[in-house]
């Protein structure tokens, strides 16, 4: 057995038990159900998000209340003015045109740097857009730009090769999660990405259910109020850290692979 199929076998087992004890479980039982698989906090935190979507609650673990999918938490005067000045400013900043971010990425990773002077430039949006997903939980949206715009400068420093957009939102999303755990003082600030994982699924279900097909990435994205490059990078963010394995590097997860269509529902858009 590989350890993707030794994966999913583990998840149906912890679901199964669950059932049987009311949808229920301890943190002690879920970290026990992935005997001999070292698993990351990010994987930890998507599997916690997985046992959420099928209703499963965990015991002594406290939540943050879940808002629906695509609802954002309101801003603050200040915030809110912070917010529109940021987009202000923007404004004048070309946007990066299709296959522009690719090209520049491959230029970046062999030291182009008014490459990656363009990539950061071309990004500085992306990092106001999370900025907003972190609204409300304790930091001001001035300091979570600040963190983030350093986090992109440094993505673009260390980039190697892969995807970019991938690569920033993780190090943006880490940055502004490490900010909010030192401002806070909490030590489980919740993850942005597997927050939005969980969103995602739900999300899907929900326009499966109601178009009786599935889901475009377009369409679960407007359900959503994020862009479709930002689902895409979330979407392969959160497959990533999921599968314990790539099949010899297609991206295949669960039996798809990045040769799909690009649609949701586990026929996911990539």
């Amino acid at each position: 057995m590989d350890k993707k199929e030794q994966f999913k076998e583990a998840l149906d087992g912890l679901l199964e038990k669950a059932r049987g004890q009311g949808s229920r479980l301890t943190e002690q039982e879920i970290r026990e159900g992935f005997p001999g698989m070292e698993l990351t906090e990010e994987q930890w935190s998507l599997i916690e998000g997985y046992l959420d979507f099928n209703r499963v609650a965990v015991a002594g673990k406290s939540r943050e209340p879940e808002r629906a999918s695509g609802e954002k938490a309101s801003l603050s005067g200040e915030d809110s003015r912070c917010y529109r000045m940021y987009l202000e400013e923007l404004e004048g900043v070309r946007q990066l045109g299709a296959g522009e971010a690719e090209a520049l990425a491959a230029a970046a990773a062999g030291g182009d740097r008014t490459a990656r002077n363009r990539l950061a430039e071309g990004y500085l949006r992306r990092v106001v857009e999370l900025a907003r997903e972190y609204a409300g939980r304790g930091v001001l949206m001035s300091d979570l730009i600040q963190e983030g715009n350093m986090a992109l400068l440094m993505a673009v420093d260390t980039f190697g090769g892969g995807d970019f957009g991938v690569h920033i939102t993780r190090e943006i999303c880490t940055a502004m999660d490490a900010a909010i755990a030192e401002q806070t003082g909490q030590d489980d600030t919740g993850s942005y990405l597997a927050a939005q994982a969980n969103a995602m699924m739900k999300a899907t279900e929900e326009l499966v259910e109601e178009l009786g097909r599935e889901a475009t990435l377009k369409e679960v994205a407007d359900r959503m109020k994020l862009s479709e490059d930002m689902a895409r990078d979330i979407m392969k963010i959160s497959m990533d850290a999921l599968s314990l394995a790539e099949a010899g590097g297609s991206g295949e997860v669960y039996g798809h692979t990045g040769e799909e269509h690009e649609h949701c529902g586990c026929g996911h858009e990539h």
